[in-house]
């Protein structure tokens, strides 16, 4: 359902998105786990462009969410300047012609060769390439629901109003046919009595519980959560939970940035360890937490277990 290949990122001087890729399958509930400042976060917003990558591609259902990044397709990179002048150099000095396609490629990967004028063909290859898959980012945006640590709910909109504007301004639904489908979600998640009150009136655990809710007013084909209950009260941190629990048994597709290590042992259908910006272990829930192979893993699990 969703790709991410070779993501880097950068903030100034701190690499905080060192090569990652991820595939997550279509009603996959994968929970991301890890240090504080392990690149988490970044991740999540990097597959929904929240964050530019600087090298990488995200793809979404076989569209391209991106720029095209020339360092993962080897026939767009031979088709340039400098693969063509490394092949004559390399020719000159006796290399083995079976292997010698891939030497190049590589030595352009790993020293990061490639320059702007790499001349006309290497850059119709990938004009090519990006016109016949990229998708428009807004219109991807919404087939995926995003919740984040602070809610981010807009404080001058009663809660109807936090749930209907996106829908009825992009035209997914006119305002009728929308307030009905938020009266249903706040009977579902157990707060109808809240449909014209504001944000500042409301609890953490329910503003989370909205704001899952406004979400899935846009029927989001996958839902991203960035810590989700980090900003939550303790007694309040269940209630979202359940609701999370609820959605993952109805089959939607999920990757959970979260702290919380029951949860992602019960819900997960697979959980990946991040450290230093990248992903250093995967599997599922049980192979993770009860026999880990990294490490680092096991000394991140022995203080938070």
């Amino acid at each position: 359902m969703i790709t991410a290949n070779g993501i880097y990122k950068s903030f100034g001087k701190n690499e905080v998105l060192k090569g990652v890729s991820l595939n997550v399958e279509k009603g996959e509930k994968i929970a991301i786990i890890g240090p504080s400042g392990s690149g988490k976060s970044t991740l999540l917003r990097c597959l929904n462009l929240l964050e530019e990558v600087d090298y990488g591609e995200v793809w979404l259902e076989g569209g391209l969410l991106t720029q095209v990044d020339p360092y993962l397709h080897p026939e767009i990179i031979e088709r340039s300047r400098t693969y063509r002048t490394l092949a004559e150099q390399l020719k000159t000095e006796g290399a083995d012609e079976a292997t010698l396609h891939d030497e190049i490629v590589a030595k352009i990967k790993r020293d990061d060769l490639l320059k702007r004028f790499e001349g006309k063909e290497y850059h119709a290859a990938i004009k090519q390439l990006y016109r016949e898959n990229i998708v428009n980012i807004n219109v991807a945006r919404r087939s995926m629901g995003m919740v984040f640590q602070q809610f981010n709910l807009f404080h001058n909109m009663n809660v109807l109003g936090n749930m209907i504007y996106a829908p009825v301004k992009l035209k997914i639904f006119d305002k009728t046919t929308a307030i009905e489908k938020a009266k249903r979600l706040l009977e579902r998640i157990g707060l109808p009595d809240k449909i014209n009150d504001y944000p500042g009136s409301l609890s953490g655990g329910q503003k989370q519980r909205i704001a899952i809710a406004r979400s899935l007013m846009m029927n989001p084909k996958i839902m991203l959560f960035d810590e989700p209950t980090s900003a939550l009260d303790p007694e309040m941190v269940g209630e979202v939970l359940l609701l999370m629990k609820e959605l993952a048994d109805e089959g939607m597709t999920m990757v959970i940035v979260t702290h919380e290590m029951g949860f992602a042992r019960e819900v997960a259908t697979r959980v990946m360890f991040m450290d230093g910006g990248k992903i250093v272990e995967q599997g599922a829930p049980q192979k993770i937490f009860e026999t880990p192979e990294n490490d680092r893993l096991k000394d991140f699990l022995s203080k938070v277990l």
